[in-house]
Parts: C-alpha cells; structure tokens; sequence
C-alpha cells in the first residue's frame, strides 16, 4: 500500500524551518520525502492527499495523559484524533490501575476514578496483564506507552499506610517495578504530592527508581511541592534521580499560587539550568492552560488521611473528623503542599461528582458551594462533599501566571503535554479536548510566543527522543508514518472551561502507521498498537 501526500508545506518535527515538499509512504513507513513538489514520485502511489495550502508534520506525541483505562473504551480515540495525537503515555503521577491486588483493590478504585475514570471492570495484579489486555484490543486507534506508577506500585505493597517499606516491602516493590519494566514501561512515575508517595523519603524513592539504572526509562515527576516552595521541589526530585542515577523528567513544570509567580519559577529554572550545565540529565514538560486539575484528595491534610484513606473519608460524617482536618487545614503541616491556603479554596473549583444531590456543586469554587447552601466553612462543605462521594471529587484549581507558561514554554528543553484526565467529568479541564491545538493557535498564531516549527518540535520529536520511540515523532524515511496534515488557520481548539467538553477542529487528516484513520471530523478506522520501551 503506498500513499503520497504531496504538495504540502514539510515541518519536519525537528525545529528546522518549514519546506515545499512531497511524502511517500509504503508498508507503514516513509519511504522517501522530496522538496521537489510533486514529480519525483509520479506514477508510484496508490492514493494521494493534496496537502496544497496545508501543513505536513508528524503525528503529536502525549507523554502525559491519565488514559490508562480509557484506551479500552469503545469511545476511546475521538478526541485524542482531532486534536492530532496519534501517540500517548499513560501511568503519569504515580497513579495507575496496576498493579492492582485484591486486598486494596476497591481502594485503589476510589482513590483513582476522579482521575482515570471508573475501572471496575478491568483489573490487573501485573503490568504483563495490563499489556495482555491492551494487545487484545489493538488495533487501538492512538499507539499506546505507559509509565508504572509509583503509588499504584506502593498501594498494592502496603495500601496507604504511611510507614516506610521494611526491607521485605522494598524487595517487593522493586519486583514490581521490574515486571513493568519488562513488559515494556518507559519508566516510572511518581506524584510526591499525593498519598500514599508523600508518606516516601527521597532515599526510599532512589532506592526504589534505581531498579532503571543503567538504561531502563526515565523518572517522571509530579514533585512534591508546586507553590512557593518550588525550588525546594525541584532540588528533592533532582536528588532523587541522582542518587538513582536515571534521566529525569519533571512533570506539568509550573509555579502554582501567586506566592511562585516569577520570581519563583526562575529561580528553579535556574537550578535546573545549573544541574543540566553540570551535566544531568533533565528536561521538562507543561501543558498551556493556567489552570491546574486534580483531584480533590490532594487538598486534604496527609496528617488527616494517615488513618487510612477509606477511613477517612468515612470519618468526614463525624463533626470530629471534620474539626481534625479544619485544624490541620488552619495549621498546615510540615513538607506538605497546603493548596487551600497557596491557591485558595475561592480559586478550587469542583469539576466532577457522581451523586445527583452534588451535581448543584460543578463549576463553581469550594467557596462559592459554601457560602450559597449554608455550610460553617469550606472545610465543612469539603468534608460532605468528599464524604457522600466516597472520595470520588475532581477539581479545577485556577493557580498559574500565562507569563510563567510562556516562560516554560520557551525553554529549549520543555514539551507540551496536556496531562488529561479521565474522570467521570461533567465539567472535565479543557485540555482534554484541546491542549495541541491551543498550543499552536494561542503560542504561535495568535500571540508568536513561538514560532510553527518550534512548537511543532515540542510536540513531536522533543517527546519521541525523550522517551525514545526511536521510529517515530520526525518525517525521515525510514520512519514510522505517523503524519497530520492540516491548514493552521483554520485547526483550532474550541473547548474552555465555560464549554469544556467541545472537540477540535479542522485536523484535515491523521495517519497512523501509514494509514489514513481520521479525516475531517470523522474517525475511519483504528490502526495503531502497543508502544513498548526497547
């Protein structure tokens, strides 16, 4: 099967300028490019795109997406296609449903479906059964990675008990990292701001990630700090990954609350830059929207949640419990993220429930649900609400400086990710429908923030070499024919937080593997697989 796709205008993922050209494509690959327009392939293709007017570049490359359960969905695909990602990584923020095991499975569901979604139905003990189930269902429509996260890895050791690993557990924990190492994970993740991972010691989280030295994936980092502590953050997971002796990758990189704006921010872009000139090994990635979006357990005082996360939130039904947390919440801990008090419940707003009585709640601030129906406090109408939802909360948090954003964006070593969750979601971040787009429609056409084949690399080659696809993420013959083509002025994102769950638009075509499977709104078909480090 050969297809050409000529006439377009080549932006080739790697940075350099953009150039008139043609691409034929044979069996999957690309088999040869000409800056000719058009007569250097005459006669040898089967189908032909006239990309005239338009942009030929490589498929966008996700390295962060919390779809790990999504992928298995029949509606899986659609909004990832539109918006031009024909690649993604799932098992970001230590959170994953594997390695899931019977004593803590039900916990591990509540803990993560305000990010990943509902996943009852599938269940994993190893990440060889994870892949097993993601073999059964390729072809997918977007290629599949995986990260293995830290947290799922510790829940199915010793749920969340914060202790530390006895020396039995660890053993335990580097098995398991092991067994996803070898079926394929391009690393690890962890999320230090969440339970049970902000319970670790930077020597315990080394230990564990040195399972990776000597080639085996990067580690990932939503670190453990975002706020004015920031620095402190970034010198922790640099540490981290030192002693652990593995690339480093840092995770959604951004200063959060008003406390970290500039000042802040450059000075831990100063500290990587010091490391980086000192020869480690680190880069970063950022989604380009200045709000944030988690779930609502990350607001909750590790003080409070040590009992243990379902006893916990069961407990938020006693005025205790609720006067425990409202205390801790006042008082703040030591080395925890206080979100309620650096960004504000007025700027925390609720973005995901189950409960038809809690629907009343979305899209509007924890502050705002307070005040309107009659609650002491926000920790009061927090406690309820995490109560009757079983934990089950996600939330948007309005926390960054567009100014800081651009100034990430900038950096030579920075990728865009969209860092997307799939939760239960009336009101789900925008990002979800259109990170890409944005990018190039806010970054570069409108604003010249960057320029085309700049953001383009970001979003292509920066990611492929990162986690090293090899194949994938430049247009070079011999490489894989994961290929968009698209008129720029008129591919765009339209959903935002009034109308979040909106599609993409304008996309013309995305080719995965060297068939066409999304043309003009539409998805023809799935031809896309399992993405397995080494």
């Amino acid at each position: 099967m050969k297809l050409l796709i000529c006439n377009g205008l080549v932006v080739d993922g790697s940075g350099n300028p953009p150039y008139g050209g043609d691409c034929l494509i044979e069996d999957g690959f690309i088999r040869e490019i000409s800056s000719g327009r058009g007569s250097a392939f005459n006669g040898q293709n089967s189908e032909v795109i006239d990309a005239a007017g338009r942009i030929v570049c490589p498929g966008f490359i996700d390295l962060h997406r919390h779809c790990d359960t999504a992928a298995l969905r029949e509606d899986f695909g659609l909004i990832e296609l539109s918006q031009g990602i024909t690649s993604c990584f799932a098992g970001n923020c230590g959170m994953s449903p594997v390695p899931n095991v019977s004593a803590f499975r039900q916990s591990l569901e509540n803990y993560l479906e305000p990010c990943l979604g509902s996943f009852k139905d599938e269940t994993f003990s190893t990440h060889r059964a994870y892949v097993g189930r993601l073999e059964a269902a390729v072809p997918l429509p977007v290629n599949m990675g995986f990260f293995a996260g830290m947290g799922a890895i510790r829940i199915a050791v010793k749920g969340f008990d914060p202790s530390p690993f006895t020396a039995a557990e660890m053993d335990a924990a580097r098995g398991l990292l092991r067994d996803a190492l070898d079926s394929g994970a391009y690393g690890m993740s962890i999320g230090l701001m969440y339970v049970p991972e902000l319970y670790s010691s930077t020597d315990e989280i080394a230990a564990l990630a040195s399972v990776m030295k000597g080639g085996g994936g990067i580690l990932c980092t939503h670190m453990r700090w975002e706020t004015e502590h920031l620095v402190k953050a970034v010198e922790e997971v640099i540490t981290i990954a030192k002693k652990a002796e593995v690339p480093l990758e840092i995770s959604h990189f951004k200063a959060a609350g008003t406390l970290a704006w500039h000042d802040v921010l450059h000075r831990a872009i100063e500290t990587i830059e010091a490391e980086r000139e000192r020869g480690t090994d680190i880069t970063v990635d950022f989604y380009p929207y200045d709000c944030g979006s988690s779930t609502m357990m990350q607001m909750l005082p590790p003080g409070y949640l040590a009992m243990g996360v379902d006893k916990a939130i069961e407990g938020l039904n006693k005025q205790e419990n609720v006067e425990r947390m409202r205390e801790l919440l006042a008082s703040g801990e030591p080395d925890w993220d206080n979100l309620s008090k650096t960004i504000g419940w007025d700027r925390t707003i609720i973005s995901s429930v189950n409960l038809e009585e809690n629907r009343k709640f979305l899209g509007k601030s924890v502050s705002v649900c307070a005040k309107e129906y009659g609650f002491r406090d926000e920790a009061e109408m927090v406690a309820r609400l995490m109560y009757t939802e079983r934990g089950k909360v996600a939330i948007i948090n309005q926390s960054m400086s567009a100014e800081d954003i651009d100034t990430v964006a900038r950096l030579p070593y920075s990728s865009l990710i969209s860092d997307s969750l799939y939760g239960n979601m009336k009101n789900p971040h925008p990002r979800l429908y259109g990170s890409f787009p944005r990018f190039l429609r806010d970054f570069v056409r409108e604003r010249g923030v960057l320029d085309l084949a700049q953001a383009i690399r970001k979003m292509t080659m920066q990611g492929a070499q990162r986690v090293d696809l090899g194949d994938r993420g430049l247009l070079l013959p011999g490489y894989r024919a994961d290929i968009l083509v698209f008129d720029p002025a008129n591919f765009r994102d339209n959903a935002d937080y009034l109308n979040p769950a909106r599609l993409a638009t304008g996309l013309d075509y995305a080719i995965i593997n060297g068939k066409t499977v999304y043309r003009d709104g539409k998805l023809l078909c799935r031809n896309a697989g399992v993405l397995r480090r080494g």
